[in-house]
């Protein structure tokens, strides 16, 4: 029994180890002040007098683009993949290039800034209510909710305690600010002050308000996602699936209806193999008195297993690495829904009345490499887009869901990564932030 619980505790020793190695990106840009950041995270560092920099990436499982910014100098990318991610170091050392000002730049005029915020101010997000722009602008102490006009200009600011990181409207058209430990509902009142309706806990917010995915005909379509991943906790098919049902709004007992599920069985096999082993080294370490699963009141919490030390960063490793959500939208249009698997690339459609019509491929025509696997529906014009970005680059490609098909196509912001970026009333809005001058803006560029 020993001699198993030490190989357990080996075993936990190495995964912790791989899980807190970083790769320290490193190199020399001949220039002071240079901001090197992980692209669409507050994550990053900057150059010293003599434009040397260094910075660590903990999470190597995934592809990471440097975003290399500094007045004066042309923004650079540069992308990492997670092979080369593998590596104890990466240098990365190049010259920044002088911004050149010359007649072609001033072509660029075409997105002047729509709006900015106050100095010392970032935006964090923008979100909509009719023909108003809502954004949410946050301080080191506080959030505020900006309302503004058709044409970027204020008409209101309310300040709330506490700091949101992202605005959403729910399927009701309800406005929700959104932070790392709660949520509040607002609402306008006629003079366009956002008064608080309720505050609730993101909890709550994952599990009813998220799952309504929006209103169609005579009911509700719902999104289901197995698995949380932050929560360690085991539910049904791991997050290697997610699954639509509906609800009839004439129903007084709400009850939902199965409509179709996207599953990867292969992922699934290997995501319940990992799971027995992590069972069996339970059982070979576990005292019977402390053993929940034998005792039948595991809640299915793997946190709870892992009193032994052996087991704590297999678990977390477990959880991590298998817990990757499977990407699937629903498109709404007239008389149909589209639900597409973008994992596979194949759309199901559904009629009126919540009943699959049929199955067909999407077809990503060109940009190929480009296209993000998402969609934007602009709720004004009702012209869907697939989302394009190349090089930092946000592009714009129209969704024909008679043909099933989307091409990259027009470019639709001036800087690279954008912190936010949204379609409504026919133009494409894009957030940044300036770090330099502290400071927030949004661009909008109309679509075509």
């Amino acid at each position: 029994m020993k001699r198993i619980y030490l190989i357990v505790i080996f075993i936990g020793m190495a995964f912790c180890a791989s899980a807190q190695q970083a790769t320290i990106v490193f190199g020399n840009l001949n220039v002071e002040n240079v901001n090197i950041s992980i692209a669409n995270t507050p994550y990053g560092t900057s150059t010293d007098a003599k434009g040397h920099y260094e910075l660590p990436i903990y999470d190597r499982t995934e592809a990471v683009n440097l975003y290399y910014s500094c007045i004066g100098y042309q923004d650079t990318v540069v992308s990492l993949t997670p092979r080369q991610l593998q590596r104890d170091s990466i240098n990365i050392s190049f010259r920044m290039r002088k911004m050149s000002y010359d007649l072609q730049e001033v072509g660029v005029s075409a997105y002047s800034d729509f709006y900015r915020s106050p100095k010392l101010s970032n935006i964090s997000d923008i979100d909509f209510a009719g023909d108003l722009v809502m954004v949410l602008e946050n301080s080191k102490k506080q959030s505020a909710l900006t309302l503004l006009d058709s044409e970027g200009n204020a008409m209101t600011t309310t300040a709330f305690n506490g700091i949101y990181d992202y605005l959403y409207t729910d399927s009701f058209g309800n406005h929700i600010l959104v932070g790392q430990d709660s949520c509040l509902q607002v609402y306008f009142d006629e003079k366009g002050t956002a008064l608080p309706v309720s505050a609730f806990t993101n909890e709550q917010y994952r599990e009813k308000i998220r799952k309504v995915v929006f209103e169609f005909g005579d009911g509700y379509l719902l999104r289901n996602t197995a698995y949380e991943k932050d929560d360690y906790f085991v539910k049904e098919f791991h997050g290697q699936a997610q699954t639509y049902s509906y609800v009839l709004k004439n129903d007084t007992l709400k009850q939902r209806h199965f409509l179709h599920r996207f599953i990867d069985w292969e992922a699934v096999e290997v995501c319940q193999s990992y799971l027995s082993e992590i069972y069996a080294l339970y059982h070979a370490v576990a005292d019977e008195n402390e053993n929940e699963i034998l005792l039948g009141v595991w809640n299915g919490n793997l946190l709870r297993l892992a009193e032994n030390p052996g087991l704590v960063q297999l678990i977390q490793w477990y959880c991590k690495i298998q817990a990757a959500e499977y990407h699937t939208t629903a498109l709404k249009f007239d008389d149909f829904i589209q639900l597409i698997d973008l994992e596979k690339y194949e759309i199901v459609e559904v009629d009126k009345d919540f009943q699959v019509t049929g199955k067909r491929p999407l077809k990503v025509v060109s940009g190929e490499k480009y296209f993000k696997n998402q969609f934007l529906t602009d709720e004004v014009t009702g012209k869907t887009y697939g989302l394009f970005v190349q090089n930092g680059i946000h592009y714009l490609g129209l969704y024909d869901p008679a043909k099933g098909t989307v091409g990259m196509g027009q470019k639709a912001c001036n800087s690279i990564y954008p912190q936010a970026f949204k379609v409504h009333g026919g133009y494409a809005y894009s957030v940044f932030f300036d770090k330099e001058r502290l400071f927030g803006r949004i661009n909008r560029v109309k679509l075509e």
